[in-house]
């Protein structure tokens, strides 16, 4: 007889939610609670990011349960969603215990061909001069190329990591095999996107880090960018002179302190970008302001606060402005009527004597109860573009767009399609001075697009 589709709901539910549990199980390191779990739901259930009970283990550092899964017989190389196993975890982490467990429950040398390149990449980005020893002697080939046909000893002198270069080079390295890049003319030289988006400067500006928040001048001869450098975040400049473009160098950066999401102010005299650095620059790590740099004839100045008019208690993420100077930014500790919403919304503050005024709260238009943040204005105010993590996306987070409408109001936002949008996370949207080109963040990487597809979605959406 079948059971009543209510009950078949609820089995479901109860199903999905012991696998959720299992998860936070394995990471709280409660061995007889995994163990009865086990009997209502498989060994190899995956999370939403499809991480196994092994990826959390080794992650969380929890050696009787990773001993208890691998003798219950778990798949030692199951992939998540961007193709890591465990292994990979555990190069990330740099944690070399793990990373020999693993090596030594290999059930051949595939995984030397399968991984050993993303492994390596992975130890050099931690700048991990014994965990790439260590898998260069486990059987990795030294000369072994990566998704973007970069070798080891490419990736570490593009990092600046010369004792690791220095290491590879004694193993075999060769360094005919490391690629030099000129970029000349305009946005680099690069050949210009027309249908589909492209990856930003492959290898260049986008490489095996984390790249995001971009930004040129108007004369398009600087460009800067974030990145991520383990815990924190720094930026990075590059200018063109002679028609050549510079190789990157860090312009912002702490042992301590993030720095990221670069934009210019109007008269591109200042650098405005957000920070979890202290007030007085010497103190613990706080939440994230908005900060900004002024040129001067040696460079840059001091990181200035840009106050609390616009500053919270809480986060204030990104930065863009229009002609008029008026301030477009998300906030998740602005004072709200709605006293439930704990997460970001996106304002807007004007500029009136030099100094920015209340924010104001964009309506349910723009905003849900969802995240919204990463907001770019166009500087005629004609249309913004932000990051949302509301729910019927592509992915993780997508790139929704709104209209102003004649009468001063903002249409509702709608995605901006799976031509701009994966299953990936899209954030850090903005567009050229120029306004051609749409640069944004996708998988850890920098892309651009015509401006094209705006114009489209905008006839659509009449």
């Amino acid at each position: 007889m079948k059971k009543p589709f209510v009950t078949i709901i609820g089995l479901v539910f109860c199903v999905t939610l012991l696998a959720q549990n299992a998860h936070r199980t394995v990471c709280d390191g409660n061995l007889a609670r995994l163990d009865s779990m086990l009997t209502h739901i498989p060994i190899d259930i995956k999370d939403d990011r499809g991480r196994s009970l092994l990826h959390w283990a080794v992650a969380c550092k929890q050696q009787e349960l990773f001993d208890y899964l691998i003798k219950k017989g778990i798949k030692v190389n199951e992939t998540d969603n961007q193709d890591k196993t465990p292994l990979h975890v555990a190069a990330q982490l740099n944690n070399e215990t793990y990373v020999d467990h693993l090596i030594k429950l290999q059930p051949n040398n595939d995984w030397q061909s399968n991984y050993g390149a993303s492994l390596l990449e992975l130890a050099l980005l931690n700048k991990s001069k014994e965990l790439t020893e260590k898998l260069i002697i486990s059987g990795v080939n030294v000369n072994i190329k990566n998704k973007r046909g970069s070798t080891p000893l490419e990736i570490s002198r593009r990092i600046g990591a010369s004792d690791i270069s220095e290491l590879l080079i004694t193993h075999g390295a060769d360094e005919s095999l490391v690629r030099k890049f000129k970029m000349r003319g305009k946005y680099m030289g690069l050949e210009k996107p027309q249908e589909a988006p492209k990856m930003f400067a492959p290898n260049f500006i986008s490489t095996e880090e984390q790249e995001f928040g971009s930004v040129f001048n108007k004369k398009c001869t600087e460009f800067y960018y974030g990145v991520d450098v383990g815990k924190r975040n720094e930026i990075r400049y590059t200018q063109m002179k002679g028609g050549k473009w510079s190789k990157p160098i860090t312009i912002l950066s702490h042992e301590l302190y993030s720095y990221n999401d670069p934009f210019l102010s109007n008269d591109e005299n200042r650098l405005y970008f957000i920070s979890t650095r202290a007030l007085d620059g010497l103190g613990e790590i706080k939440d994230v302001d908005i900060w900004y740099v002024e040129r001067t004839d040696d460079g840059w100045s001091e990181p200035i606060n840009v106050g609390s008019n616009i500053n919270t208690s809480g986060d204030e993420y990104y930065i863009s402005f229009t002609n008029a100077g008026t301030l477009y930014f998300a906030s998740n500790g602005q004072t709200r009527k709605d006293t439930t919403r704990t997460d970001h919304d996106i304002y807007y503050s004007k500029m009136v004597d030099n100094e920015f005024q209340e924010p104001v709260l964009l309506d349910s238009a723009v905003n849900t109860i969802g995240y919204e943040g990463d907001v770019f204005v166009s500087p005629d105010e004609s249309y913004l573009i932000f990051c949302s993590t509301r729910d019927g996306g592509f992915g993780r987070g997508d790139l929704y767009i709104s209209f102003k409408n004649s009468d001063g109001n903002w249409t509702k936002a709608v995605n901006m399609g799976n031509e701009i949008n994966t299953e990936h996370y899209e954030y850090c949207p903005v567009v050229t001075k120029d306004g051609k080109y749409l640069l944004y963040t996708s998988n850890q990487d920098i892309y651009w697009a015509s401006t094209e597809i705006i114009k489209e979605i905008k006839k659509k959406s009449r």
